[in-house]
């Protein structure tokens, strides 16, 4: 009976150490290690949507969000791999593994955190308004109601927008397009009467046409947006964490809003 006890004894153990070292192994096996073996970091940006993201004249990637994911690569000590991933295809891409990290303006919300994980440091806050023709009629943002609206499908300008009106009971009258690109086409062929999207965009927009189009005020939600990594690798998340927390108190942050001319906005928490 007592050989039975001690057996007993050291046949737990050794399943308590084997179930330990088990669960150390599986917490090593992270995206991290792999990135470095591999000497590629692969990341998401959006490349038609400037100032966060484009492609220069030589077809470079070029922007906000590019810059942050060269900061990254740099910090990993590896090579960037920039993917294209337009609006709709941001959390696919990172789901299906085609890349490790999103960083292309993804506005954090709780639905979205049910596919992806983000960064509980922000990477940028900001604002959306309605872009309309400077001889528009919209000139308030309830003035949307009586006219055809562009939005960029699946897109939190566009859940938001709606939300806005069908909180008032107002059905609008809006057509979702795949891309940035495509909304503000529509928008130039007046196939659509103005366009929601967010104030970064419109900024950019608005330097490059002044006598053209005009931002309709006031804006309808306030957003902070976040990178994005796959669900359950706390080892690369709390990587990604650190990395954004240093480019703020750096100062790297608000350096690169300035060289890309856009408004600052500090992330810190603000329940305003």
């Amino acid at each position: 009976m007592h050989a039975f006890r001690k057996l007993s004894f050291w046949t737990l153990m050794g399943v308590f150490v084997l179930g330990f070292v088990t669960s150390g192994l599986a917490q090593e096996a992270s995206l991290l290690d792999e990135i470095q073996k591999r000497g590629v970091l692969r990341v998401g940006c959006m490349l038609d949507f400037p100032p966060l993201g484009w492609r220069n004249e030589k077809g470079e990637p070029m922007g906000y969000n590019v810059r942050l994911a060269e900061d990254m690569a740099k910090a990993l000590g590896v090579k960037l791999e920039v993917i294209e991933t337009v609006s709709a295809n941001r959390i696919p891409a990172l789901v299906a593994k085609r890349i490790d990290v999103s960083s292309a303006g993804l506005t954090i919300t709780t639905e979205r955190a049910k596919a992806v994980s983000f960064s509980t440091i922000p990477d940028r806050r900001g604002a959306m308004f309605v872009l309309t023709h400077k001889d528009s009629p919209i000139n308030e943002l309830d003035d949307c109601k009586d006219y055809k609206i562009g939005t960029v499908r699946g897109t939190t300008p566009e859940i938001y927008f709606l939300d806005y009106f069908k909180a008032k009971g107002i059905e609008i009258d809006y057509i979702s397009y795949d891309s940035n690109a495509d909304a503000i086409l529509a928008l130039n062929q007046k196939k659509v009467d103005a366009i929601a999207e967010t104030d970064i965009w419109f900024g950019k927009i608005m330097k490059q046409n002044p006598d053209k189009f005009k931002i309709v005020r006031p804006g309808y939600f306030n957003e902070w947006t976040g990178l994005a990594v796959r669900h359950g690798d706390p080892t690369w998340l709390h990587w990604v964490n650190t990395f954004m927390w240093l480019e703020h108190i750096s100062g790297r942050v608000r350096a690169l809003h300035d060289e890309f001319d856009m408004p600052y906005i500090p992330v810190s928490p603000a329940y305003d």
